[in-house]
């Protein structure tokens, strides 16, 4: 009887590994690379393994020029200056403010005629906090030796986050007959 139990055992334990090796294995995982960071802008939900392609918001926006392309050229109808030779064009300079703080300022380009009026002079400018919005103030210059007062021109404003966008390396703001061309990098 023992035979026959152990027998029977035996061949039930064989069937039975027998039947499940028989069964299809059902626990293979599709491989998908891609970003799997779900802090990036690619993130790729169906993604499992990282191939290193992430890609992220800028934290900084650097300013390495600011092109005057139009500004005003009469104030309000009369012209800007009257120097010893008569009438002349404007000595424009510019503010970079944030909020009503002045963070950033160029000195004076004399006697501005045509355009692109280009400054370079105390930049590049790291901007790091991009939800802010900035202020480019122009201003003709008719301060001599500490005497007289600034002419507001006109500004631009932007918020540098509203212009976020991978290799863009220029932002075009116009306001008021003011046309400027600020050309950034984008830093991580």
């Amino acid at each position: 009887m023992k035979k026959i139990l152990l027998f029977l055992t035996l061949s039930i334990l064989i069937f039975a590994c027998k039947k499940e090796d028989d069964k299809p294995n059902t626990n293979t995982t599709t491989i998908i690379d891609g970003c799997i960071d779900t802090l990036a802008l690619n993130y790729n939900a169906e993604a499992t393994i990282d191939d290193g392609s992430c890609e992220y918001p800028p934290s900084a926006l650097q300013l390495s020029s600011i092109a005057i392309n139009a500004i005003p050229m009469t104030n309000n109808g009369a012209n800007w200056d009257v120097g010893v030779f008569g009438l002349e064009n404007p000595d424009v300079f510019y503010v970079l403010k944030q909020g009503d703080g002045v963070i950033h300022s160029s000195t004076s380009q004399d006697n501005i005629a045509s355009f692109s009026l280009l400054f370079t002079d105390n930049l590049p400018y790291t901007i790091t906090n991009l939800s802010q919005e900035y202020t480019i103030e122009l201003y003709d210059s008719d301060q001599i030796a500490g005497l007289g007062e600034n002419e507001f021109i006109g500004s631009c404003s932007f918020t540098p986050n509203e212009y976020i966008n991978v290799g863009v390396d220029e932002i075009n703001i116009i306001n008021s007959g003011v046309d400027m061309t600020l050309d950034v990098e984008w830093l991580q």
